[in-house]
C-alpha cells in the first residue's frame, strides 16, 4: 500500500511514522516546513480537563494515556508529567474550578484539592488569601518539536518514506492524487489530509464538505502565545489562575497564554505594546520575585472544524476510502495516538468505535451547526 501524508504537523508525522510500522509505502508532503504550523504555536498542555461531549473527553484521555505509556519511555525529553495546578481567586473562577473538579472526579479523572501549604510547595506563584486550587496529577506538558525531530529521525532511515517539500493546490477523486504548486501530480492509493487549517480548502477542492471555525479577530482560531525569559524559575508544571495560564519551556524559559486576551488577536497586524505589557504586569503579579523578560509574542491559528469537534476518518463511502480526514483541536494531546488509531483504519479497513461521533461525513448532512464559543475564561481550552 502507498499513502500520501499532506500535512506534516504532530498528527501528519505521527500518522506517518505508525503506517511505516505496519510496511506502508509513506510519500509526507508538507509546504513550508515539519512542524511550522500549528504545532510550533501551541501551549502544548496534555490533559483531558475541560472536553465535551463525554466521547470527546475519552479520545483525549486515550491520547493523555499514549503521551504517559508509550511517548515518555520512548522520547523522555518530549514530554513532562509533573501535573497541572489550577488556582481560581475570583468568584467565577472558584465556581468554575469547582463545577470543573466534580465532574472530572465523576469520571475517575485523578484531582485532588490543595492546602495553602501544598500550593506553595508546588508552584513559586503568589496566590490570593481567598483562592482555592486543585492539582490534576495526571496532566503535564509536552515538547511536540522534540517528539517529531526523533520520529523523523526514524522514519528517514525507512527507505519506504520520503519527505517532499511542496505546496497542495487540489486533491482529485477520480485518481487519488493530489498536485502541488510544483505541477508535479502525486498518487497513491489512500490520501490523508492532515494540513491543519488548510484541509478545509483542500476538502473542497475534491468535493468534501469540511467546515472550520472562522479565521475571523475575535473568533476561536486565534490566540496569542507570549514567550519569556525567566532564569531559575522553579515552575515545573502548567499553572492556571484567574488571569494568566503559565506553563516551564526548560528551566529558563515559559510559555504564558491568556484567553482572554485572545478577542485582539490577529496575524495580520503587528502585536501591540500594550498587549506585551499586559502579558508581563500579569506575570509579575503572580511571580514577583522572578526575573522576568518578554523574547516575543505569537499568534497561534488553532485547528477547529466547526462544530468545535475532530473530522476524523474516511470522507465518505463514495470514495470507497481512498481519502482520509485527519482536522482537530488538542492536536498535540491527540496527535500521537490518532496516528496509531488512524494507521491501524487505514490498514485494516475496520473502524474504531471510538471515533464513531467524529466521522467527516456528519458536514455532508446539511443540518445545522452548534455555535463554538471562543475559550476565553480559565482552564477553557
Amino acid at each position: 500500500m502507498e499513502v500520501i501524508v499532506v500535512g506534516a504537523g504532530i498528527l501528519g508525522v505521527s500518522l506517518s511514522y505508525s503506517l511505516l510500522k505496519r510496511n506502508v509505502k509513506v510519500k509526507l508532503i508538507e509546504s513550508v516546513n515539519v512542524g511550522a504550523g500549528t504545532t510550533a504555536i501551541s501551549y502544548a498542555w496534555i490533559n483531558s480537563h475541560k472536553k465535551y461531549p463525554d466521547s470527546y473527553h475519552v479520545l483525549n484521555l486515550e491520547g493523555l494515556k499514549y503521551w504517559q505509556n508509550i511517548i515518555a519511555p520512548a522520547v523522555p525529553e518530549s514530554i513532562k508529567f509533573n501535573g497541572h495546578v489550577e488556582i481560581a481567586s475570583n468568584e467565577d473562577h472558584r465556581f468554575m474550578l469547582k463545577t470543573r473538579f466534580e465532574r472530572l472526579e465523576s469520571l475517575d479523572y485523578a484531582a485532588r484539592w490543595l492546602s495553602s501549604t501544598e500550593l506553595d510547595a508546588l508552584v513559586p506563584i503568589k496566590a490570593q488569601p481567598e483562592a482555592i486550587a486543585a492539582i490534576f496529577p495526571w496532566e503535564g506538558h509536552a515538547y511536540p518539536l522534540e517528539l517529531m525531530r526523533s520520529l523523523l529521525n526514524t522514519m528517514n532511515h525507512d527507505p519506504n518514506f520520503s519527505l517532499v517539500h511542496d505546496k497542495i493546490s487540489n486533491v482529485a477523486l477520480s485518481n487519488t492524487s493530489v498536485r502541488g504548486i510544483s505541477g508535479e501530480i502525486y498518487s497513491a492509493d489512500q490520501i490523508v489530509l492532515a494540513a491543519g487549517h488548510a484541509t478545509s480548502e483542500l476538502a473542497t477542492s475534491a468535493r468534501i464538505p469540511l467546515p472550520m471555525v472562522a479565521a475571523d479577530v475575535n473568533g476561536a482560531a486565534y490566540g496569542y502565545l507570549a514567550y519569556v525569559s525567566a532564569p531559575g524559575h522553579r515552575l515545573c508544571r502548567p499553572a492556571t489562575t484567574d488571569t494568566l495560564n503559565i506553563r516551564p519551556h526548560g528551566p529558563d524559559n515559559l510559555i504564558l497564554q491568556a484567553l482572554d486576551l485572545d478577542s485582539y488577536a490577529n496575524p495580520a497586524r503587528p502585536i501591540p505594546e500594550t498587549l506585551s505589557k499586559k502579558f508581563m504586569d500579569r506575570l509579575q503579579q503572580l511571580l514577583p520575585s522572578t526575573k522576568v523578560q518578554l523574547r516575543e509574542v505569537k499568534v497561534g491559528h488553532r485547528v477547529i472544524p466547526a462544530d468545535g469537534l475532530p473530522a476524523l476518518g474516511p470522507a465518505g463511502v463514495e470514495e470507497k476510502n481512498k481519502i482520509w480526514i485527519a482536522a482537530t483541536h488538542s492536536g498535540v494531546v491527540l496527535g500521537p495516538w490518532l496516528g496509531e488509531v488512524l494507521a491501524e483504519e487505514i490498514t485494516s479497513g475496520k473502524p474504531n468505535e471510538l471515533l464513531a461521533d467524529f466521522r467527516p461525513n456528519r458536514f455532508s448532512y446539511k443540518e445545522p451547526l452548534p455555535y463554538y464559543s471562543a475559550p476565553r475564561k480559565p482552564g477553557d481550552q
